[in-house]
């Protein structure tokens, strides 16, 4: 696989293994799609075949007749034919992520002496779900991380006992994917986020991992390019219009 098809890998491997506990990933006609009931993540449904005018049909019949709402997710390649199609389908775009990858091979400076807690009890699963609410603003339920925190590394980070925020990490296909770094309101704009990216990838040259990989918004996309990342796709994440 190249660079792309790895982070893509890394990404939708994550929303499957988040969904086993709960038996609600499936797959129909190169179409996968995936809930978990009381959360707003992952509840997606991608495929990474083409887009033609026969599947973004079947795309819209299956989210009209899920049970929950799914956000329709796109790794764009600089195809805009197959965006257009999926607009003149009955699709708004909701936000994008920059598809962002890093060979790793030097390590990283770190300002601060951080504390990284696994995540393997009730108490901290509702923790680490309270942080993340307070950085990004939408709920992945305590459910979703207490029943898959043996399989996904998931850590509160503390900076002399306070919680700073959270992040997730995912090894896919020597690939380490990193997800879900936040950070909490009261800890913005003192460089907690390159510090803590540098500590993960750290970590990953410790455990001989040559690629690291993650999907940014907008706003942090600039950071992450002071570390080394480029840019190679986009995940436009799309809402069907209601009738």
């Amino acid at each position: 696989m190249n660079t792309i098809e790895l982070n893509i890998n890394n990404l939708t491997a994550l929303w499957k293994s988040a969904c086993v506990p709960f038996n609600s990933y499936s797959t129909k006609d190169g179409i996968e799609y995936c809930s978990i009931p009381n959360s707003n993540w992952p509840n997606r449904i991608w495929t990474k075949e083409k887009i033609t005018k026969e599947n973004i049909v079947k795309i819209s019949e299956i989210i009209q007749n899920y049970k929950t709402e799914l956000v329709f997710s796109f790794f764009n390649q600089n195809s805009s034919n197959e965006e257009d199609l999926i607009l003149e389908n009955g699709y708004s775009e909701n936000f994008s992520q920059y598809g962002m990858s890093l060979k790793l091979d030097n390590t990283f400076n770190t300002n601060y002496l951080l504390e990284f807690k696994k995540v393997t009890t009730q108490k901290e699963s509702e923790n680490w779900c309270i942080a993340f609410k307070e950085a990004f603003g939408y709920i992945i339920s305590n459910e979703t991380v207490f029943k898959n925190c043996a399989k996904i590394d998931y850590f509160i980070i503390y900076h002399q006992d306070q919680i700073v925020g959270t992040i997730l990490y995912y090894i896919t296909n020597n690939t380490i994917g990193i997800h879900s770094l936040g950070i909490i309101p009261s800890m913005r704009k003192k460089g907690y986020a390159q510090d803590i990216m540098s500590h993960i990838l750290n970590k990953a040259l410790d455990l001989g991992i040559p690629l690291a990989t993650l999907q940014a918004s907008k706003m942090a996309q600039s950071m992450y390019k002071k570390l080394g990342f480029t840019t190679a796709f986009i995940v436009q994440n799309f809402k069907l219009n209601s009738n």
